[in-house]
């Protein structure tokens, strides 16, 4: 009896074959596959930012900053319209959030976390291609544009902060946020195909992106160079979000805004 329930419970023949050859499959993957298709899941990539995420927090708390980003700002004045107790335990209550769903696609994708410092030289070596490539763009629309000036008595340590806080919002509110709500809801509502969708996802947050620099007490002087720029730019990071993911986007941001800041020290 007991091998006649053995038999019963055991799966049919070509299901276990169907299973071999799924193993077969994943394991007989080429590893660059592997890596572009694991490092554009959502879980990894809340993963990988989630922890830069908590580091600038942790910094802002401790530090202080004169200056904020002004996207991070926008999503505080929302935030600031509660009570206060409300607003930090809201915050707070996102980022258990944000970690709780990292562990749960995390382990229903069952990515290979090691495989991090790959997301993170690939984002290093973004950035470095990013910079010539826009200032290629720009100068081929024949349009100039001079470098921002640093002002003397801010603190050191205060743009590379400011750097960071901006890879990690921007990418949250236009990236994530933006393109990745429009995309749904105009698949899903309008019921565009897929790629129009997410194309037309793309330019809106490209635009806002560009616009909000120029927006506000904070805000930049309106100049086409600028604006054709940052509008250029989020185009990129928009496609390199569709096409590569949360994390790798973030870190390009951050790693790009750094380098940048590393030339105005030079300069």
């Amino acid at each position: 009896m007991s091998r006649a329930g053995g038999a019963a419970n055991r799966p049919p023949a070509s299901r276990r074959a169907g299973t071999r050859g799924a193993q077969a499959g994943v394991a007989a993957r080429p590893p660059l596959g592997a890596y572009l298709e694991e490092s554009r899941d959502i879980g990894l990539s809340l993963l990988l930012v989630l922890p830069l995420l908590l580091a600038y927090e942790i910094a802002v708390l401790l530090l202080a900053p004169p200056a904020r980003n002004a996207a991070e700002l926008a999503v505080a004045e929302l935030a600031g319209r509660l009570p206060a107790d409300i607003a930090a335990w809201l915050r707070r209550g996102l980022l258990l959030l944000l970690l709780a769903l990292a562990f749960v696609l995390a382990r229903r994708a069952q990515p290979r976390v090691a495989r991090a410092r790959w997301v993170l030289l690939e984002a290093l070596a973004l950035a470095l291609l990013v910079g010539p490539l826009l200032r290629w763009m720009v100068g081929g629309l024949g349009l100039s544009m001079r470098a921002g000036t640093v002002p003397a008595e801010q603190p050191a340590w205060l743009p590379f902060l400011l750097s960071t806080g901006a890879g990690l919002w921007e990418e949250l509110v236009f990236r994530l946020g933006l393109l990745g709500g429009l995309a749904l809801l105009l698949a899903r509502v309008a019921r565009l195909p897929e790629v129009g969708a997410t194309a037309i996802a793309v330019a809106l947050s490209a635009l806002a992106f560009a616009l909000y620099h120029h927006l506000g007490a904070h805000g930049e002087p309106l100049q086409a160079a600028r604006f054709v720029y940052r509008a250029l730019a989020g185009t990129i990071l928009g496609v390199l979000f569709v096409t590569r993911g949360l994390a790798v986007v973030v870190y390009m941001h951050v790693f790009y805004d750094v380098l940048c800041d590393l030339r105005a020290l030079d300069g």
